[in-house]
Formats: structure tokens, C-alpha cells, sequence
């Protein structure tokens, strides 16, 4: 059986339920916590926010790890589960007291917002924060700089990286717990926003994609999502995976737990495997709740099994073999799929005569005469047409194989 513990970050597995309205209050905490992912971060306080979820373009999609985005939406705002700090503090000791022993209680310090809103002394607010959280029990903390919303912090000339740099190190000094920093890709450069917080001492950092948008429909009264919510989804997953796969290669080795528009194991494996220690789960968690997260949880636990995998930190990183292969190897895959796209010809069975093909190629090297597509000698292999075709006339089924051949023929 697979070991999915991640030792740099000190979790039992790599999920951690991100602060959102799954992890706020104890009710959600405890709630989450019982399907016993890695760690739950609870919720800041003050900064409830959200009336419910859109999800597009259903849950059903979100359920099965079908392309689908998430936005806030209208509807009651969710209340703050505390009416001071001190209940506060109290809520997370008794939340990390009937929490089972083995999932972390990570505990957000503050809010992005805090530093931007005029008569807030937020270096005290947050040091105190840090203090207090430490004595109530929680195993680490984290510093909320994702919100979304950096791309509205007023002319935006504040030095956002100087910022993470010096909160970090304020609040690595006044306590002794690990300081996670929660990262946005929004409106910043993910590297060095991740180095600011590595350089400051951060024992983690948490990139995640999400961002302000505006959705709404061609009838715009009755949109459902809030103008400028939050926003994410699957199509963020590559994005998310290329900032975490760069920052390795450029040598930022901190621990991460990075996420965006996981809603499948098959996601959450992608996101390790470009080189995150661990995976954050917040809309999959808040829209679909703890049976969502288990199931994703046992699907990885499942392939990883499967497939072969010893641990979750061998399988960290593997597919960044993909940006650094040599030149001649990127070359000779190209020249291998290239060469199998010529030859492949067109299934006439399967051939409505739509024109797609020929709409798309851009060498003329593809005519539909009699109603059945045809290729010429003038198609060079770009494959254009065998992306466009609607019913599998142009397909080639063994393209994966193509290309995985060129590792197989070197012995890697």
C-alpha cells in the first residue's frame, strides 16, 4: 500500500481542506476534519463572506471531475461564526481538541484586505493573532495573502513582494508554529511572491489560482453570480501546475501545497507531480462538502496503488521531465506524431463529409469531394484536422503511445 504521508510538510496525506466556508467555525472544522484529510485551515476571523456557490455548469460536472468553473453567488451572506477574538481563540482549541489527532488545524493569520483599508492596524492585529492562535493549539499558521482580490488593491503601486517578505518575518517571530503563506498567481509573479515568502523563512507556501471576474448572463439582471466574485475552476489546473512546475525548476525547494480547480484525484495527482508537496481542496470542499473530498481522496489512494507508486513523495515532480528533456528528444516526438499524422488516412466510414478538416488545414492538403474528406500529398502532419474531426474519422488512437516510444527507445 502506497505511503501517503508528505514528512515536509508533516501530514498524514497530501489534501488539505483550504480555508473557505468548509473550514469556518468549529461546526465545519469538525465537520471537514472527519473525513480525515491531511490538515483543514480554518477560516480568518472577520472575513466571512460568500451567499452560496454557481457552479457551471453543474455539480454533477464538478462531481465527476468534468470540466466545470465555480463563482460566488448571491443569496444570504455567511455570518461570522465568532463575535470576538477570544471566541474565536476558544474555537479553535475546541476544535483542535475533538479533531482527530492525526488531520493539522492550520489556522489563517489576517487577510489580504486588512493591509489596504485605511485605520486598520493590521501588524498588531495579526501579531496578536499569531500569539493567541499559537496558545489555543493550532499545529500552524497561515498567512492569507490569496483572497482573490490583489487585482483591485487601490493604484496597485504598494510593493506587494516587500509586503510578503516583511509580514512573513513579523509573524515568524512571535511565534514558534510553522508560518505557511497562502499565495495568489492573480495580478502578481507567482516566483517572486514565492520567493519573498521563502527568503522571509516560510516553512510553506500555497499558490493558488483563482481569480476576480465577472460573470453574468446575456440578460444581465438575472445573473446569479456576485460581479466580481471569486473565480476558478478545472481550466485552471494547467496554469496552477506550470507556476508550481517553474518554481522548481528555477530551485525554489520550499514545501507547497499549491491548488486550483482540483475536483478529481486524476487533478490532484497532476498538481504533485509538477512538483507541489501537497494539494488544496476549496471549492471542491465548500460546494460539495467532505463526501466529495473522500471520495477524491480514496480515488488517488486508489491509483496510486494501481499504478504503482511507493509514496506520494517520489511521484512529486515526476512529470517535470516534460520541460527539461533534451532538444533532439522534443524534436524526434514531434517528428514521430508528425509522421504518424501523414499516414494515418481518413476512415470513410465514419466521414459525414462536414468540412471541418478542410476548414482547418492550411496547406490545402485535405478536399471533401462527394460528401468523404480525402488527404493530399501536401499534408506536412500538423495535425489540425485530426483535432477538429466530429466523428472519428480522423482519429489516432495510438498517439500517446507515438510519443511515449521516443523514452521507451533511450531507456527512460
Amino acid at each position: 500500500m502506497a505511503d501517503l504521508s508528505v514528512p515536509r510538510l508533516g501530514l498524514a496525506n497530501p489534501f488539505i481542506i483550504a480555508a473557505s466556508p468548509a473550514t469556518q467555525g468549529v461546526y465545519a472544522v469538525l465537520k471537514s476534519a472527519a473525513v480525515r484529510p491531511g490538515a483543514v485551515v480554518m477560516r480568518n476571523y472577520r472575513h466571512a463572506a460568500g451567499g452560496g456557490t454557481l457552479l457551471s455548469p453543474s455539480a454533477a460536472d464538478m462531481r465527476a471531475g468534468r470540466h466545470a468553473t465555480h463563482s460566488h453567488a448571491l443569496g444570504t451572506q455567511m455570518r461570522d461564526a465568532f463575535k470576538s477574538h477570544q471566541e474565536y481563540y476558544e474555537g479553535v482549541a475546541q476544535a483542535r481538541r475533538q479533531m482527530p489527532a492525526e488531520v493539522k488545524l492550520w489556522v489563517s493569520v489576517g487577510h489580504f484586505a486588512d493591509t489596504i483599508t485605511p485605520g486598520v492596524d493590521w501588524k498588531k492585529d495579526w501579531t496578536e493573532q499569531a500569539v493567541e492562535l499559537e496558545r489555543a493549539g493550532a499545529d500552524a499558521l497561515e498567512v492569507h495573502f490569496n483572497t482573490p482580490g490583489v487585482a483591485v488593491a487601490g493604484d496597485r503601486i504598494h510593493d506587494f513582494y516587500r509586503l510578503i517578505y516583511n509580514t512573513t518575518r513579523m509573524v515568524k517571530r512571535v511565534t514558534h508554529l510553522p508560518v505557511m503563506v497562502k499565495l495568489p498567481l492573480e495580478s502578481t509573479d507567482p516566483l517572486r511572491a514565492m520567493e519573498a515568502a521563502w527568503h522571509a523563512g516560510a516553512d510553506a507556501v500555497g499558490p493558488t489560482a483563482r481569480w476576480k471576474a465577472f460573470v453574468f448572463e446575456l440578460d444581465w439582471r438575472r445573473s446569479l453570480a456576485q460581479p466580481g466574485g471569486g473565480y476558478g475552476g478545472t481550466q485552471a489546473l494547467p496554469i496552477i501546475c506550470y507556476a508550481v512546475a517553474e518554481a522548481r525548476l528555477q530551485g525554489i525547494d520550499i514545501p507547497m501545497y499549491a491548488g486550483g480547480g482540483v475536483f478529481s484525484w486524476e487533478a490532484a495527482a497532476k498538481l504533485i507531480m509538477a512538483g507541489s508537496d501537497a494539494v488544496q481542496l476549496g471549492s471542491l470542499a465548500c460546494c460539495l462538502g467532505p463526501g466529495a473530498v473522500q471520495s477524491l481522496m480514496q480515488g488517488f489512494s486508489l491509483w496510486m496503488d494501481q499504478a504503482g507508486h511507493p509514496d506520494v513523495a517520489s511521484l512529486r515532480g515526476e512529470a517535470l521531465s516534460l520541460l527539461t528533456m533534451p532538444a533532439e528528444v522534443a524534436e524526434e516526438r514531434r517528428r514521430r506524431l508528425g509522421a504518424a499524422y501523414r499516414q494515418a488516412g481518413v476512415r470513410e466510414q465514419l466521414c459525414d463529409g462536414c468540412g471541418y478538416c478542410a476548414d482547418a488545414c492550411w496547406y490545402d492538403a485535405i478536399h471533401v469531394k462527394d460528401g468523404k474528406a480525402a488527404k493530399t500529398a501536401k499534408c506536412i502532419g500538423c495535425g489540425y484536422c485530426f483535432q477538429v474531426c466530429p466523428t472519428g474519422a480522423l482519429y489516432l488512437p495510438e498517439a500517446g503511445d507515438i510519443v511515449a516510444s521516443v523514452f521507451q527507445s533511450q531507456g527512460s
